[in-house]
């Protein structure tokens, strides 16, 4: 599954090609290399002109650069990427969030950091201001991206909904920001970069409030490298990230694409030994 995108996918694939090769001259090859991308903006994101762009589209953009390493970008959904993460048709991914399971397959390297908030309808939120109290109401529901990691707090409360029946699990997104604004669940969880999208779905008027319930937990958005990577590809990928992290570049693409305030929140305090 490519999600339709036509011209640019091919248009993804040379760019990332002829970085790479710009760069291997004098090193042994390295790749080709599957690495995907989640269609979320603003991570990633289609142009009406064919293009792309994106945090995490810039980010492979420059790891193929410095490493020297053949990167052939597809487009999938967050399931569908770890499904072949696990199962070795993709090598490595942005974004992603470390667990105990994904661990089994592949080893991160966080660049990235943020806690996702329990976001409430305005009428919800007047009578609920904690995790505790959205779950014993049995009568309101959470939305959801199938696939996505929150956290131990959030993961572990999700599980309990689920089990009721009380959580909706979408395949991206903006499937979760259509849901909301249609008025089908009471709440869901997002990172703060994502709380404009939900006020532009939900409109103005309707603004959902942002729940700080997880304080302890802190999501880790990382580079994620299959352990079917041979070891020294995977040491070229992870030396580029550090030393991305070490002279800003991280930081200038995340402020590129959110803006000041959001980067510094996201911002991961030191490279990965």
């Amino acid at each position: 599954m490519r999600w339709g995108l036509g011209r640019a996918w091919k248009g993804i694939v040379l760019t990332a090609g002829a970085l790479a090769a710009s760069a291997a001259a004098a090193e042994p090859a390295c790749g080709p290399h599957v690495a995907a991308l989640y269609p979320y903006a603003p991570f990633f994101r289609e142009l009406p002109d064919g293009g792309s762009e994106g945090i995490d589209k810039d980010m492979f953009d420059e790891l193929a650069r410095r490493s020297g390493c053949e990167l052939r970008l597809v487009v999938e959904s967050r399931v569908r990427i770890w499904e072949q993460m696990r199962g070795g048709a993709a090598a490595l991914t942005l974004s992603a969030v470390p667990t105990a399971e994904r661990q089994t397959f592949a080893e991160f390297v966080p660049y990235a950091q943020g806690r996702y908030h329990l976001m409430l309808r305005p009428d919800v939120a007047r009578r609920v201001r904690s995790l505790a109290a959205f779950e014993a109401d049995p009568s309101l529901t959470l939305l959801t991206v199938k696939g996505y990691a929150h956290g131990p707090t959030l993961d572990a409360a999700t599980q309990r909904l689920r089990a009721r029946g009380r959580l909706h699990e979408v395949a991206d997104f903006p499937a979760v920001l259509r849901m909301a604004s249609a008025g089908r669940a009471h709440g869901l969880l997002a990172l703060p970069s994502a709380w404009s999208q939900v006020e532009s779905a939900v409109g103005e008027q309707r603004a959902w409030v942002a729940l700080d319930v997880a304080p302890q937990d802190r999501a880790l958005g990382a580079l994620a490298l299959s352990l079917q990577m041979p070891a020294a590809d995977r040491q070229r990928l992870r030396r580029a990230l550090n030393g991305m992290l070490a002279d800003g570049t991280v930081m200038t693409i995340m402020r590129r694409h959110l803006g000041d305030a959001a980067a510094r929140a996201a911002a991961y305090p030191e490279p990965t030994p």
